[in-house]
């Protein structure tokens, strides 16, 4: 058809098969790693127990994918070649209930269309195979041939008849990391599926059928985390959470450790990534990123998982609640520091195809509740009363924080000595900054950074002071004189030191009084908070009370260097010991470390 305008002359025209295939495989087949998520993800849509890749260059000469699956007859391979041909939907309302891998009937048409292809595929009930050999899209023969049941791809030279895509591949080490993560992402859904992947005829990845969920995250996500995984479940509304996650200080400085699976597909989703992170405020230090696993089933109407040719991304119906469901039940699994618990033990998930998840919906449906009633997504106001479950390493729970008496100045808490630092003995300190305690029970020595300790503390009342914490009326006010910057910004933040607990009041033209205080804070401190308040970046008093709880904290915690008495060293490690996260100060950096026997004895060469 032509179409002529004002002496433009323009044609339209339908583009040949060939130059459709190949825009379609410019969607769905990026590099080798492409390839071997879609032939693998049509294996396990086939009911395949085992599944075996095999690459050579990286997958740019060779990718040949093998499973023990259905197979097919000829005529269905042949019509598998054929672009939007599948077998996994059959009406426009089989989109909205979408549970299998593959089902938009364009991977092997495109990944055909850029390379030489061997389809060899035999289903259970026939007595020969069919063998079909594709180049560039056309297919150059069908035959007959001896194989066991199943179906084998093969795909050699990928993008030999599209030399500028083949450019932009990047070198075998990187392209083979590529795949390996691929095949590692399915395996960690498929956790029943046998999978070995060789590259250059060594095994890069052996994963047996019939794991259990909690074996196969050990054996292929294991290294990643070297003190070990923890393991939180739950469920709710219709909706189920599976989270295995390392201590927060073996995070990485990438996203790579972090791996996101909904209704047994890996995604990358932003949404989850942000709410994970939410989860993790006040653990992680600026620009790390944690080490984690989060498996994620909700009804298949509420999500849409076509919104990416290549199925990476998903679209959430209603991506508020889940943002507050996933962040909150993260939150929750952390809370505690179940990596400084001792002698506790991960229990395994319920092995099945799917994750089965054990039912706290109580406790992440409560977190859910302040979250969405204090705005903004940030961490309850609260540290939960704590339960203790025998062999729960993913201590969900939800209540009140015990009641907090107000306190004398310097650090006097009475808090009950319940928790991962119970007995034990105060030795002294270090440089009058490291606090030094032996645990006799695991005999290991605990080295605390009371600033960062009296940081946390502090962090996690001033986070509650707005919901009726208790405050201390000073017999004496403290008197702040103020520069005119910090008077004039007193008017526009005095609603910012009051959700911290702090009752300011203008006096005369140059100062302020302070006249309320939260009651466990030592009057001394207020006027080093109020000054830190008033002269805070606009920008961060823009992030809202997170950021000033996290401001305040670190003004008016001890300092290095101030030497504590044993009293005031016990009286910190129970206030911190009843703390919701006792392992990190507010900015993620570790707050405790220990040494052990083992460690100790190395130093000494006694080994």
């Amino acid at each position: 058809m032509e179409q002529t305008t004002a002496g433009n002359r323009r044609r339209v025209r339908v583009l040949p098969d060939e130059i459709a295939n190949r825009i379609a495989a410019g969607e769905v087949v990026e590099r080798p790693a492409s390839v071997v998520k879609e032939l693998v993800e049509n294996a396990v849509d086939a009911g395949a127990g085992r599944v075996r890749v095999r690459l050579e260059g990286a997958g740019k000469r060779l990718i040949a994918v093998e499973d023990d699956g259905e197979g097919m007859g000829r005529e269905d391979a042949l019509l598998a070649l054929e672009r939007h041909a599948t077998s996994k939907i059959a009406s426009a309302d089989d989109l909205d209930t979408i549970t299998t891998l593959g089902f938009r009937g364009e991977a092997l048409p495109s990944i055909a269309s850029v390379s030489r292809m061997r389809i060899v595929t035999r289903p259970p009930e026939a007595s020969e195979a069919t063998v079909v050999r594709v180049e560039g899209g056309k297919v150059m023969a069908v035959e007959s041939a001896g194989a066991p049941r199943g179906t084998t791809v093969e795909v050699t030279d990928l993008f030999f008849n599209v030399p500028a895509r083949l450019k932009f591949l990047k070198g075998d080490a990187t392209e083979l990391r590529h795949c390996v993560e691929t095949v590692t992402q399915l395996a960690l859904v498929h956790y029943d599926v046998g999978f070995e992947l060789r590259s250059q005829g060594r095994v890069s990845l052996a994963a047996p059928p019939g794991q259990s969920l909690e074996e196969r995250a050990a054996q292929v996500a294991g290294a990643e985390a070297p003190g070990g995984l923890y393991w939180a479940r739950a469920e709710a509304d219709g909706r189920e959470l599976v989270f295995a996650f390392a201590a927060p200080h073996e995070g990485r400085g990438h996203r790579r450790g972090l791996r996101l699976f909904v209704n047994g597909r890996p995604v990358q989703d932003r949404l989850l990534v942000r709410a994970v992170t939410e989860g993790y405020r006040g653990l992680l230090e600026k620009g790390r990123y944690p080490v984690a696993l989060l498996w994620v089933e909700v009804p298949p109407d509420e999500i849409d998982v076509n919104v990416h040719p290549a199925k990476r991304e998903v679209r959430f119906r209603d991506e508020g609640r889940v943002f507050r469901w996933v962040a909150g039940f993260v939150a929750e699994s952390l809370a505690g520091a179940p990596w400084l618990s001792r002698g506790a033990v991960t229990p395994a998930p319920e092995p099945s195809r799917r994750p089965e998840l054990g039912r706290v919906a109580e406790a992440v449906a409560g977190y859910a509740e302040r979250v969405s009633a204090g705005g903004g997504g940030r961490a309850p106001s609260s540290p939960p009363a704590r339960k203790s479950r025998a062999g729960a390493i993913g201590r969900l729970r939800m209540g009140g924080a015990p009641p907090v008496a107000p306190s004398q100045p310097g650090l006097r808490f009475d808090e009950p000595s319940r928790g991962p630092y119970d007995g034990l003995r105060f030795l002294g300190s270090v440089e009058a900054t490291y606090l030094v305690f032996q645990d006799p029970d695991r005999r290991e020595l605990v080295i605390l950074d009371q600033h960062a300790a009296h940081e946390r503390v502090l962090y996690e009342r001033f986070l509650g002071q707005g919901g009726g914490r208790p405050v201390q009326r000073l017999l004496v006010p403290v008197t702040v004189e103020c520069s005119s910057a910090e008077r004039a910004a007193f008017e526009e933040r005095k609603g910012a030191l009051s959700a911290l607990g702090f009752r300011v009041e203008p006096f005369g033209d140059t100062a302020l009084a302070v006249t309320e205080t939260p009651a466990d804070l030592p009057a001394a401190a207020a006027e080093a908070v109020v000054r830190d308040i008033l002269g805070a970046d606009p920008a961060e008093v823009a992030e809202g009370h997170d950021a000033l709880a996290r401001r305040a904290a670190c003004a008016a915690a001890v300092k290095a260097r101030r030497a504590l008495d044993a009293s005031e060293a016990e009286a910190l490690l129970r206030a911190l010991s009843a703390a919701r996260h006792p392992s990190h100060c507010p900015h993620g950096r570790p707050l405790v470390v220990r040494l052990g026997r083992k460690e100790l004895e190395g130093m000494f060469h006694r080994r």
